[in-house]
């Protein structure tokens, strides 16, 4: 009832939001709170509320024009803490997912904010971390991460965290970014198709100053190794979403626009595991997925970013770069450009 009385006074306007007290995963308050602006709308879950889900973040998002269409799907999750790595083989076992298996809880501060924090003494890292959520008006979601190691874990000098959003139905794979191939300067795409294996490209996109990760044999490598060529140089990607996942229409065309402030410490990623009936991988289901890298790290200090998530209706990339540098002028961090 809380939650209900939140959404009528607060939230609902002349057109209602997408995610309704019905569509809760459990109806537990303890484990999922609906939050929303005037454009968008979604039920945050920790990982108990999102069982059988990958993991806590949001099981639904959706955007007021196309209210009955998640970004993410059904059964996935978005804009989820997946992955804690450090190059080492010895900690290859608890590389992947240990913050979706990790114990977190859920915390409530404001009708638009909310955040999920794992305590070290339950985590596979021994790190305590918060990410919190607050839905900032129109259309967006800012977004901050913390992260305190307990106990020294970096053999190879660094920790990296994953985040990662499984879409439920993209207007094509890549995402697009300013950046730089190795030849030149400009919009850049990810994800494209290509003559090699898996016949597309996914991994990861690193910072074009940053240095590369080190590894050791044995370690989980999946995440790690970058793109050869391609570097972003400003600290933001978009990529479009089908409106109304009827890919006949192209006047439904939605900007996912992911925006940090800091640029070295960043690293984009996209991959494609959902396959279609034919067996190969649906190119309107990519994950697009974010890293963050903490170098040379310190027991005991606390670091972090800042982000902001955008849904949009499309117009051209140019406004998206237009918005992008109007937030990083208002980041608090202001570590932004090269």
């Amino acid at each position: 009832m809380r939650y209900r009385f939140l959404i009528v006074v607060t939230f609902l306007s002349a057109t209602a939001n997408a995610a309704e007290p019905g569509r809760a995963v459990t109806g537990d308050p303890a484990n999922e709170v609906f939050l929303a602006n005037s454009h968008l709308s979604g039920w945050l879950l920790d990982n108990l509320g999102n069982a059988g889900r990958d993991g806590g973040g949001f099981n639904l998002l959706s955007h007021v024009t196309f209210p009955e269409m998640s970004f993410y799907r059904d059964t996935m999750v978005g804009l989820n803490f997946e992955h804690i790595f450090n190059g080492a083989a010895a900690d290859e076992a608890i590389s992947m997912f240990t913050p979706r298996k990790d114990p977190n809880t859920l915390h409530v501060t404001s009708p638009r904010t909310a955040s999920l924090h794992w305590p070290a003494a339950d985590s596979a890292w021994a790190i305590d971390c918060t990410m919190t959520y607050t839905f900032v008006e129109p259309d967006a979601i800012d977004m901050e991460f913390s992260a305190t190691p307990r106990k020294e874990t970096w053999p190879q000098g660094y920790l990296a965290f994953m985040w990662a959003s499984y879409m439920n139905r993209t207007v094509e794979r890549p995402i697009h970014f300013w950046g730089t191939d190795g030849t030149r300067e400009g919009w850049m795409s990810f994800g494209e198709d290509t003559e090699k294996a898996p016949g597309f490209e996914v991994g990861t996109v690193a910072f074009q100053g940053a240095p590369l990760l080190p590894y050791e044999s044995g370690s989980k490598t999946l995440n790690i190794i970058e793109h050869p060529t391609k570097r972003f140089v400003l600290p933001f990607y978009y990529g479009l979403l089908d409106g109304d996942h009827d890919l006949k229409t192209t006047d439904d065309r939605l900007a996912y626009v992911l925006m940090f402030d800091q640029a070295a410490p960043m690293r984009f990623a996209l991959w494609n595991f959902i396959n279609n009936d034919d067996g190969k991988a649906d190119p309107h289901s990519p994950a697009w997925d974010w890293q963050y890298v903490i170098r040379a790290p310190k027991v005991g200090q606390t670091y972090g970013y800042r982000m902001r998530v955008v849904v949009t209706p499309f117009t051209t990339r140019e406004d998206i770069l237009l918005r992008y540098r109007a937030w990083a002028k208002t980041s608090p961090m202001r570590l932004l450009e090269p």
